[in-house]
């Protein structure tokens, strides 16, 4: 599980201005609040989205024994955070990995997750239909790519990220 957590956090550090520790990633997957995907590569054109749970549970090995078994060292290529409330889904982060970006990596990711937390909302800490997120409003191919698979713009948050960074708030409802 270790090298999981390595692989989000170089993945996290790279994408955001805020670094983060092991602990980051290891605290959240302990949490019964938040859920995360990821999306492996295990070969030419066998990315699979299979989603992390508490480091004692059997499908964390399912990913070790698959990365086993194709005799690949392949990395994680994205991940996407969600954080569940009563009311909605919150989209906490996602990020692909710099050199994978802009190859629909991020697409798939987001649409193929927020479809396995409608599907198998078993404990119901998430909203299986409001999904919201926070984007900074000048990161154009995120917007784009939220707005392309149903997002609506519905607030801004001024000054979230820092000074003149303002966040624009997302809704989706499934």
């Amino acid at each position: 599980m270790e090298n999981i957590v390595d692989e989000l956090t170089l993945i996290h550090n790279e994408n955001f201005e805020n670094k983060v520790e092991n602990k980051y990633f290891s605290e959240m997957i302990l949490n019964g609040q938040y859920e995360i995907y990821c999306l492996f590569n295990f070969g030419e054109e066998n990315n699979k989205i299979i989603k992390l749970k508490k480091e004692s549970d059997v499908d964390n090995e399912k990913v070790i024994n698959l990365r086993k078994n194709n005799n690949t060292e392949k990395k994680i290529l994205g991940y996407i955070v969600f954080y569940g409330t009563i009311e909605n889904t919150d989209i906490f982060e996602i990020a692909i990995k710099k050199e994978y970006q802009g190859q629909s990596f991020g697409e798939k990711l987001l649409k193929e997750s927020m479809e396995d937390i409608v599907k198998k909302n078993i404990n119901g800490n998430f909203s299986k239909n409001k999904f919201m997120l926070e984007v900074n409003e000048k990161n154009v191919k995120a917007l784009k790519l939220y707005e392309k698979i149903g997002f609506e713009r519905i607030s801004i948050r001024k000054n979230y990220y820092g000074k003149n960074e303002n966040a624009m708030i997302m809704m989706k409802i499934t």
